[in-house]
């Protein structure tokens, strides 16, 4: 039985290990990429042979009914000439047929005649009808070729941009068709996806490289804080330890809001809507910053004259409102942070506005920006919270999913000033 099964001398195992090195699958890529080829130009052939099969059978068509009505009208014309028809066999006046009366010299010379112009007849229309099959096909052939050409020309492009963007290529854009038909509408999608996964690749690249450095920072404290411990330079009391704990709650909050974010981008997260009081949400959120401005100097104001109806969800506009007034005492100038609420059109209003330096051009431009941080000089940390750089960034993705709109500006009267607008009531009249 071992035998039997026994490997035979002649068994080669490198092609199992070509698979198995990865040779195999790369041969198989390219398999596939051979054939594709195929596959479009078997389509010009296959055009080409519609157009060619068309042709002749059109002309093999015409041939037929031109030849039987010239038939026709030559047997119509035959009683004239003492015959019945071309088939002058069957007819009475024929010398084979018993009924057939003697004829004259004439009669038979027109007979003959008679046949003979038939069967000339017969042999040009065939031979000029050949000729037109002929000419017809080769025609059509060349037509077909340039026809099928232009159709699967773009389609070539599409496919062999299909397998560059398939390897890894994202910077593809093709030119566009001038017919405004099917395959433009396809170079046009195609060239759009293309671009969209190249903002989306450079945006991916740009988050990871964001992320790597955002994590490092506090992971790098982390490791020279507890290396000086070990090392006996730093003493292990109270306060490095406060350090590490202040280093380990800043790389929870940066996971956290990380994936805060991601579930509020991809559509992910499950939103509560509610019918609220912008003013009473504002309300409610005061006492929890009084301490943090007091230790900047910064008072809180409440501007709600009339009650402003909101649909959202509480705890993500409680987060949304968090995360723009901690940006506001982290910049803000000594002096009043307003907050406010009001109606404007469909429209119900929320609006921050500290009285600090305000936004510098290229800080407004990228204000929502993740992980983008204003200059470090002009902020503070109240309550020692270092910013994640996402704070701003969760604001405009957590109102923007729940419908609404979220803007930063500078202020007339000086200071950065923050709008969420959420779907909320109508203006009241008067």
């Amino acid at each position: 039985m071992a035998r039997r099964f026994a490997r035979p001398p002649h068994f080669d195992s490198r092609p199992v290990e070509q698979f198995l090195s990865g040779e195999w699958a790369a041969r198989r890529q390219q398999h596939r990429l051979t054939k594709r080829q195929r596959r479009s130009a078997g389509l010009r052939r296959r055009l080409t042979r519609t157009f060619a099969l068309l042709a002749l059978f059109a002309v093999a068509l015409t041939s037929f009914l031109t030849v039987n009505a010239a038939f026709r009208a030559l047997n119509t014309v035959a009683p004239e000439l003492g015959l019945s028809s071309l088939n002058w066999k069957n007819s009475p006046y024929s010398p084979q047929s018993p009924d057939a009366p003697v004829r004259t010299a004439q009669q038979r010379a027109d007979t003959q005649r008679w046949q003979e112009l038939g069967r000339a007849a017969g042999k040009a229309l065939w031979r000029s009808s050949l000729t037109a099959a002929f000419f017809s096909f080769l025609l059509a052939v060349v037509l077909a070729a340039i026809v099928t050409s232009q159709i699967t020309r773009p389609l070539s492009r599409l496919a062999d941009a299909a397998r560059r963007l398939e390897a890894g290529e994202r910077n593809l854009q093709l030119p566009i068709p001038p017919r405004q038909d099917e395959v433009r509408d396809l170079t046009l999608t195609f060239n759009s996806l293309t671009t969209s996964l190249g903002r989306q690749e450079a945006w991916r690249r740009g988050l990871m490289a964001d992320i790597a450095h955002d994590l490092r920072t506090p992971l790098s404290v982390l490791r020279s804080e507890i290396e000086a411990m070990q090392d006996g330079v730093n003493p292990t009391d109270d306060a490095g330890l406060l350090r590490l704990h202040g280093e380990v709650l800043l790389l929870a909050r940066l996971v956290t809001d990380l994936r805060t974010l991601s579930l509020a981008e991809s559509g992910a997260m499950d939103f509560h809507v509610q019918v609220l009081d912008a003013a009473e949400v504002l309300r409610g959120l005061l006492p929890g910053y009084q301490r943090q401005a007091a230790e900047v100097g910064v008072t809180l104001t409440l501007s709600a004259p009339v009650p402003v109806a909101l649909s959202a969800d509480p705890d993500r506009l409680m987060q949304v409102l968090h995360n723009l007034l901690s940006n506001a005492l982290r910049y803000a100038a000594p002096g009043p942070v307003e907050l406010s609420a009001y109606s404007e059109g469909q429209w119900a209003c929320l609006r921050v506005r500290d009285h600090g330096p305000g936004f510098r051009p290229d800080d407004l431009s990228r204000a929502f920006e993740r992980f983008y941080r204003a200059d470090a000089s002009r902020t503070r940390d109240p309550g020692g919270l270092r910013s994640s750089g996402l704070g701003l960034a969760i604001a405009r993705a957590l109102t923007e999913a729940q419908g609404g709109q979220i803007e930063a500006k500078n202020h007339p009267a000086g200071g950065a000033e923050f709008t969420v607008r959420l779907p909320g009531g109508e203006v009241e009249p008067g």
